[in-house]
């Protein structure tokens, strides 16, 4: 698949992107949802702006309308390996069969530190079902621009264990998976459905369980 077309930089301006952090190379910066920079890659999967006016009332769009604001992509997902905390080797497409929301962050990001436990409320209650959640962690989001994967990750590691989360978490140590999904800063939120379709994007935090709530409703009415 091709490169998808980029979010126009209006958007900035009109305030699409709250509740995110910008990251350069020197220090991270708080602005209403920007997002860490890395050099553009023609793989990288961006949304495009086109969007369904849902006419139907049991539609997706209809769903969503007027509660939360979402990117819808509708496009196949790009795969990718990363290490979880316990050193086993993760694809994204192992997770075929589940909705996945795959979250970028930053341990140095206030809007990702508080999403996360509006996504550990949701995993306790999702993870036996046909949910998942993975929290990737990109090597050079998490340094600012760093390459030492090993300092990467004990910053993860320490901050996972000092607030006990349970979903999972995946070490993108080559920034693999950023390549492809990356926006101009973290938090990411993409949600994929079982077949492997990105179907949304949402550019900042997650507001809470609800929210996250209403995107898998969203999919479930493209199952129907």
């Amino acid at each position: 698949m091709g490169k998808i077309i980029k979010i126009l930089s209006l958007l900035l301006a009109l305030g699409l992107f709250a509740s995110g952090c910008a990251m350069s190379q020197d220090t991270p910066q708080e602005r209403p949802q920007g997002q860490a920079e890395e050099p553009q890659d023609e793989n990288a999967l961006n949304p495009s702006l086109d969007e369904s006016d849902g006419k139907n009332t049991t539609s997706p769009q209809s769903i969503l309308k007027d509660k939360y604001y979402f990117l819808e992509i509708n496009k196949p997902m790009h795969d990718f390996e990363a290490e979880d905390l316990n050193g086993n080797k993760i694809k994204l497409s192992d997770y075929k069969g589940k909705i996945v929301f795959l979250n970028f962050w930053a341990t140095w990001c206030p809007p990702c530190r508080a999403e996360m436990p509006h996504m550990e409320e949701f995993y306790a209650k999702y993870k036996d079902q046909d949910i998942v959640i993975l929290a990737v962690n990109s090597t050079s989001v998490e340094l600012k621009g760093g390459t030492d994967d090993k300092a990467a990750e004990k910053k993860v590691r320490d901050f996972i264990q000092q607030y006990g989360y349970t979903f999972p978490v995946l070490l993108d140590r080559n920034n693999e998976a950023w390549k492809i999904y990356y926006q101009s800063g973290v938090p990411t939120n993409y949600v994929i459905d079982k077949e492997g379709i990105v179907r949304y994007l949402k550019i900042g935090a997650f507001s809470g369980q609800e929210e996250m709530e209403i995107v898998v409703e969203a999919i479930r009415a493209t199952e129907e």
